[in-house]
């Protein structure tokens, strides 16, 4: 065995059965596809970063779970290690976090129950647990806590559906929590808008009806919810309200009714007729900026003309 110190840390080669993992580990995911590659890395170089674990009863891992899990596969006799004080269970979680906060990120579902632990503890704490220090303090950014914390409030069905999901490989995973993230904005919208539209409607069923529309192929992407927030703010595109509202209402209840057919029955027209004047007011602005450009020109003279003659076809 060879030890080295460096400050109240030591540098000590450890047999693999004497680590164990750390079951506060925000990295609850390990794919194969991942494991082999950093297996085929180790059978060859060896484990050239060391792991970072604390004493207790044995040791346990802070920093490098995947390359302890192929030390074992490989039979290693010992593994480098940094071993730290032990922490404290939140010290233990910030510590992972921080250590990993350069890293490729963690898969969002297991980090949002991390974060869920690190929230209550504060609290137990009495210590602040907004969202924003959630992330001053783990290094995750806002958009990133804000997005977990939306998932924790998801059914617990669907936060295992998640889960299940995310030990598939990345390519194959179909149910994802921008699905959740996506219905939840467009129920916000709606709720803002239109909320007469949700009368007698639960959240949950509105989410359970959108996911089943996803699953079973009515609804194709999981983008397709922001026309639904589109066709919410119909009222702004100078459509009836009355109209959004039946659709909306019509889209929770029929299974085969998509949001792309509730967006063409209703709004499509009209975002697409504001959307022609806008266009239409810009070109005329621009040309009269450029009078003098268009006088010398034969060729945009020519491609006028031609604009024209399709302008009158059009309008008759």
């Amino acid at each position: 065995m060879t030890s080295a110190r460096s400050g109240s840390n030591q540098l000590l080669e450890i047999t693999p059965d004497e680590i164990r993992k750390n079951p506060d580990n925000p990295r609850m995911i390990f794919r194969e596809e991942e494991m082999n590659e950093l297996l085929e890395s180790i059978s060859e170089v060896g484990i050239q970063v060391p792991i970072t674990v604390y004493e207790d009863r044995g040791y346990v891992i802070l920093d490098g779970e995947r390359r302890w899990r192929c030390s074992k596969r490989l039979n290693l006799p010992r593994v480098p290690c940094i071993v730290h004080p032990k922490p404290s269970k939140l010290e233990n979680l910030l510590m992972m976090f921080n250590i990993h906060n350069v890293r490729v990120q963690w898969d969002i579902m297991p980090m949002a129950y991390k974060l869920g632990e690190i929230r209550g503890l504060l609290s137990k704490a009495k210590q602040d647990n907004s969202p924003k220090a959630l992330s001053t303090i783990t290094g995750v950014r806002m958009p990133t806590v804000k997005r977990c914390l939306e998932l924790l409030e998801l059914p617990q069905h669907y936060q295992d559906l998640l889960m299940e999901e995310s030990k598939k490989p990345k390519g194959d995973q179909r149910i994802t929590a921008d699905l959740f993230i996506e219905i939840n904005k467009a129920y916000n919208v709606v709720e803002r808008y239109v909320p007469e539209s949700l009368a007698k409607i639960h959240k949950s069923e509105f989410v359970d009806s959108m996911v089943d529309k996803y699953r079973s192929g009515t609804v194709g992407s999981v983008i397709a919810f922001r026309d639904l927030s589109k066709l919410a703010r119909a009222e702004l595109a100078g459509v009836e309200r009355e109209e959004a509202i039946h659709a909306i209402k019509k889209l929770v209840h029929t299974p085969k009714y998509s949001v792309d057919d509730a967006f063409k029955d209703t709004v499509e027209a009209a975002y697409e007729k504001r959307d022609m004047l806008g266009k239409i007011e810009s070109m005329a602005e621009r040309l009269g900026e450029q009078k003098d450009l268009i006088r010398k020109s034969p060729e945009l003279k020519q491609a006028l003309a031609a604009l024209g003659k399709r302008i009158d076809e059009v309008i008759g």
